[in-house]
């Protein structure tokens, strides 16, 4: 789970006002705090149990300055290893030998390399290994020009290098720190003096079933969890209509226990209910090699089904997408009213009620869901010969047919091209950056991520002002598949796009449940208060914090952006940064919305910092966002609550579309400047 990017007016005063917070000391410090001029737990980032992106981080703390501050020996040392490092997930490592040429010459040297790999070069990092006593010390994220030799001793305080990046999913400049002791992982954070949230690895026992109390408890756990830290449950329901569902769902659990396997599914189906792109639910259930069905074989259907929109209407119909082989293509396109007995409108709820990743009321990334086909899987026992394996459709025409099964799903290369065609949606070969002239008046513009490096941050706000420079009177600007990044990088290309249009006035705050939290997490220490600067408001849930009037004034135009008809590209993969920079665009009437609603609400997201539990007897374990960062509390028709940036033009998902060869939105926004289509303008 990235950190989330942030619009213009907010994300300066997000960064400032919402530090990391530093625990109580509990030990006497023994060590120095590694950054030169802090405090020992200043500037964390990370410690133990938090989550990163998507990994659980087990015995690194993470600490941010400003690039370029000096780090420097915590105690008398001698150095063991010196190396450069990177780390392409949390727990590999990749090392290259050291030297004493400058660190930026290193780096030329392994550019292209990074590059091939798709690895972050800034983060291509020195990693010192220090022997203190019986631990040794790990530092990984400095620069430094000369190599320190192994087996040199070094005294406390000795400059060590400077802070550069650690790690590829972390924006902020930081080093990491980890310790070893007698080969195994030990806690980074007690010999600086900080109380910790490291624990050891301890093996589990293995469950496969749950007594009743067991499960009982777990479930209650998650939910008075999720009621006391999660910030924007009345977004999903009220109070009352929460305490009413946790209730129902307790009466699930069996008097005499439950299987693990089946407590996940419930566990899953409050997911469903309870569900945030940021709410993360891991429900890991070991094999029991009991419950293995051997000789178990599964069988295909023939037809691949999906549920397309009538036209530009939103009304969706099931129809036959695909066929395995040319014996049965006779049926695509046909509409399906029911399969074995069941109509069709069962299997669009059922998938409607297993997507979880998506906020507030987004309806777009279950349409898409509904879209790409589903084939029927059906397992039988190899030696069951008396299995019909077949099975019934019944079509809108009403004509009824029983199919025989394979063995397998025998599409051609071609169908799962279709199939998968919207992973290659805004992908450009080896850059995460397009930019094309499409015909005499149209410049196009695609990225893929706001995780950019400052030269290409550069080559694109170059090409927007290259196009205002040489009048180009339609620019199409493509986030369509683009997940966020860095809130700077976003704020810097909005203000190129909104060229001389100013940013009309909008207020944003920071709202928590509760300073501190009784409820045990892995990441943060019992009775410490997490949120002590936020403030109560009057009449209102929870504690607020609110932008400095100087946060709140309106970004600087950009002059030499752009000012000709913008086309903006957003689709149900648009979250974070995208969304953001779509709902700016659209609040401002400074361009065209094209294509389906993004993933990421407009007006709110809950992140920032994460609250991770571990169900006690499941062993199960959930991330809870604890922080809700609403940018925009005007909510009009155009920019509706609890959604996601809804394009002016909306195109739903047709079967045209499916068997389209080519960029099916980009040719109909292509369509729409043809045609002269823009955004009428009716501020009130």
């Amino acid at each position: 789970m990235k950190h989330p990017s942030l619009p213009m007016k907010v994300a300066t005063f997000i960064l400032l006002l919402l530090c990391p917070f530093v625990g109580k000391a509990q030990y006497k410090s023994n060590w120095l705090w590694p950054v030169k001029g802090q405090k020992a737990g200043q500037g964390i980032l990370y410690r133990p149990q938090d989550i990163i992106g998507e990994e659980q981080n087990f015995d690194n703390l993470f600490i941010t300055a400003p690039e370029g501050t000096e780090i420097i020996c915590p105690d008398d040392a001698v150095v063991e290893n010196y190396s450069f490092s990177y780390n392409p997930s949390l727990v590999t490592s990749n090392s290259w030998g050291a030297s004493d040429k400058p660190y930026h010459e290193v780096v030329a040297e392994h550019k292209d390399e990074f590059r091939k790999k798709g690895w972050d070069i800034r983060c291509f990092s020195v990693q010192i290994g220090l022997k203190i006593g019986n631990k040794k010390l790990w530092i990984k994220g400095l620069r430094r020009d000369k190599a320190i030799p192994t087996g040199t001793r070094l005294r406390r305080g000795d400059l060590l290098g400077t802070i550069g990046y650690s790690y590829h999913v972390i924006n902020e400049p930081s080093i990491s720190v980890a310790i070893s002791y007698e080969g195994k992982c030990d806690d980074p954070m007690t010999p600086f003096g900080l109380r910790t949230t490291f624990r050891k690895p301890e093996p589990q026992p293995t469950k496969f079933h749950l007594t009743h109390d067991e499960a009982v408890a777990d479930y209650k756990q998650l939910a008075s969890s999720m009621k006391e830290i999660y910030p924007s449950l009345e977004d999903l329901m009220t109070e009352q209509e929460y305490d009413a569902f946790v209730s129902e769902q307790l009466k699930r659990i069996p008097a005499d226990g439950i299987a693990l396997k089946d407590f996940a599914g419930i566990v899953y189906d409050y997911n469903k209910v309870i569900h945030d792109s940021h709410i993360n639910i891991r429900c890991p259930v070991p094999e029991n090699p009991q419950d293995k069905k051997k000789g178990q074989v599964y069988y295909y259907s023939p037809l691949m089904v999906g549920h397309v929109a009538e036209g530009d209407s939103s009304d969706y119909v099931c129809v036959v997408l695909l066929a395995a082989d040319g014996v049965h293509s006779n049926y695509v396109g046909r509409r399906v009213a029911r399969i074995d007995g069941k109509p069709v409108s069962e299997l669009r709820d059922n998938i409607r009620r297993n997507i979880a990743l998506y906020d507030a009321d987004v309806t777009s990334v279950a349409d898409e869901a509904l879209f790409y086909p589903s084939v029927s899987i059906c397992p039988f026992r190899k030696d069951d010969s008396s299995a019909k394996k077949t099975q019934i459709y019944e079509f809108e025409d009403g004509e009824r047919v029983e199919l025989p099964l394979a063995d397998c799903f025998r599409g051609s290369d071609a169908d799962r091209k279709k199939w998968f065609r919207r992973n290659d949606i805004n992908r450009h070969k080896d850059s995460p950056i397009g930019v094309r002239q499409l015909n005499d008046s149209v410049l196009y513009i695609g990225l893929s991520t706001f995780e950019l490096s400052q030269v290409d941050c550069d080559s694109i706000v170059e090409a927007i002002h290259a196009a205002e420079r040489n009048k180009v009177p339609n620019l199409i600007f493509d986030v369509r598949n683009n997940y966020g990044g860095h809130g700077d990088v976003m704020a810097r290309i909005t203000r190129a796009l909104m060229g001389r249009t100013p940013d009309c006035p909008h207020k944003g705050y920071l709202k928590v449940n509760a300073a501190t939290f009784s409820s045990p997490t892995l990441n943060w220490i019992a009775g410490d208060t997490i949120f002590g600067d936020f403030k109560p408001i009057e009449g209102r849930k929870g504690l607020y914090q609110m932008p400095n009037e100087e946060d709140n004034d309106s970004p600087s135009v950009d002059s030499l952006g752009y000012n000709g008809r913008l086309y903006v590209l957003i689709d149900s993969h648009s979250a974070s940064a995208s969304a953001f920079l779509a709902g700016t665009i659209k609040r401002n009437y400074r361009g065209y919305i094209v294509g389906r609603e993004t993933k990421s609400a407009y007006h709110c997201e809950t992140a920032i910092k994460f609250a991770n539990i571990q169900l006690a007897n499941s062993q199960f374990t959930a991330t809870i966002p604890m922080v809700r960062i609403v940018f925009d509390e005007t909510t009009n028709d155009r920019l509706p609550a609890l959604r996601g940036v809804i394009p002016d033009c909306n195109i739903p998902l047709s079967e045209e579309e499916f068997h389209y060869d080519g960029d099916y939105i980009l040719d109909r926004t292509l369509q729409l400047i043809a045609d002269g289509t823009y955004i009428e303008i009716h501020r009130s």
